[in-house]
């Protein structure tokens, strides 16, 4: 994003610690996004759909602390001219890492409303290496199309060398500054609210379905059980008038009449045998199936409050930046006021690159495994006592 010259020419003392703190600034943004992108690189396990995704917002926010910190600094505390190649090469760059973030974030939140809406169908899906890169591109692609075709157009990059301020010609027309910033900031922040509602929604769903079914689940194994024995004690009790007819009628047959009355027996036992066999089976499957359910429910309450934590801080970077810009454009472009939060609105929004990093992936446990392994602290094995013993 583009700002004018608004510190104006600092006295050196003051120019030196802010260069500094700059620096240190975008250095701590490479640093944060690189170490996820070699966590990537270096466990295998964290190469699924998502994890691309946050990678693809790990690459943007990297190159932002890349590029176009370390361009901007020189040129706001050092009036460093660009000249209109370096100029147009820095508009179309940070516009493009900036909105490539935002768009990023949008394809997370819709990956985390799939993953918890539709589980099920979710797990389902195989989805090749080429269709999750295909989404990557996608979202530069759109990210380019926003601001690089009318900077491209623009002709303000040609006096910028007279101005010595490096920025668009549309800075000044606030129609076109408020279609940007409603593709730029008021979608993307529409659409991860409706998926993050649409999460803890699915969420309220399943919590309120899965109390019902635990209890049915006993009810209908007992009954089913009960049913069991019960049919089984009327078998028994419909063969037992006949063993007493068979037994008045002729009493010579006593060692069948006995060999009839243990059979009974014998099967009334296996009976209920097999009918607490089949209830402890279903009450097993039951609490296995409540044990999964609530393994579910408390993963999709993490990426919930992750999506909400991601959207919170999107907005708080992006809205007063998006702000200062529609109210500035009402002002001719040498009238425009200079002011000290105009530059602290600025800064916000490569301040949203620095914190992207520890929102999630550095949170994550997978993640977390992967940065113990760059680091090369993982727990040395200790030898048994029988190893010691051999060697």
């Amino acid at each position: 994003m583009s700002e004018s010259n608004s510190t104006g020419i600092l006295p050196p003392a003051a120019q030196v610690p802010l260069a500094f703190l700059m620096s240190l600034f975008a250095f701590a943004i490479m640093v944060g996004n690189a170490v996820v992108i070699l966590a990537f690189v270096v466990d295998r396990n964290l190469r699924h759909r998502s994890n691309y995704f946050f990678l693809n917002l790990a690459i943007s926010d990297f190159l932002v602390g890349l590029i176009s910190i370390p361009l901007y600094i020189p040129h706001v505390l050092f009036n460093w001219n660009f000249g209109s190649g370096i100029c147009m090469f820095w508009l179309i760059t940070d516009y493009l890492l900036c909105t490539a973030s935002v768009y990023s974030i949008v394809l997370i939140s819709y990956d985390r409303y799939q993953s918890v809406s539709n589980a099920v169908s979710y797990r389902a899906q195989h989805t090749g290496i080429m269709k999750i890169v295909a989404q990557m591109l996608a979202v530069w692609i759109l990210a380019f199309l926003v601001n690089g075709p009318m900077i491209l157009a623009s002709d303000s990059w040609k006096n910028s060398t007279n101005t010595k301020n490096c920025e668009p010609g549309f800075v000044t027309e606030w129609y076109i500054l408020t279609i940007t910033t409603l593709l730029e900031f008021l979608l993307p922040v529409i659409s991860v609210a409706y998926f993050n509602v649409q999460i803890y929604w699915s969420l309220w769903k399943r919590r309120a379905l899965s109390r019902c079914p635990s209890h049915a689940g006993f009810f209908t194994t007992s009954s089913s059980a009960s049913g069991h024995l019960h049919r089984a004690g009327l078998a028994c009790r419909t063969s037992n008038p006949g063993l007493k007819v068979s037994a008045a009628s002729r009493h010579s047959e006593s060692p069948r009449r006995k060999s009839s009355i243990l059979v009974s027996l014998r099967t009334h036992m296996n009976s209920s045998i097999t009918a607490f066999k089949v209830g402890s089976f279903w009450r097993s499957e039951s609490a296995a199936l409540r044990q999964r359910e609530h393994a579910e429910l408390l993963r999709g309450r993490k990426l919930a409050r992750s999506l909400a934590i991601l959207l919170s801080a999107f907005a708080i970077c992006w809205a007063p930046y998006c702000l200062f810009t529609i109210v500035l454009s009402t002002y001719p472009r040498t009238e425009r006021p200079k002011s000290v939060w105009y530059s602290i609105a600025f800064w916000l929004q490569w301040f949203n690159s620095f914190v992207n990093p520890f929102l999630y992936p550095l949170c994550h446990r997978r993640f977390q495994k992967a940065f113990w392994k760059i680091l090369c602290v993982t727990k040395q094995p200790v030898p048994s006592q029988n190893q010691s013993v051999s060697s």
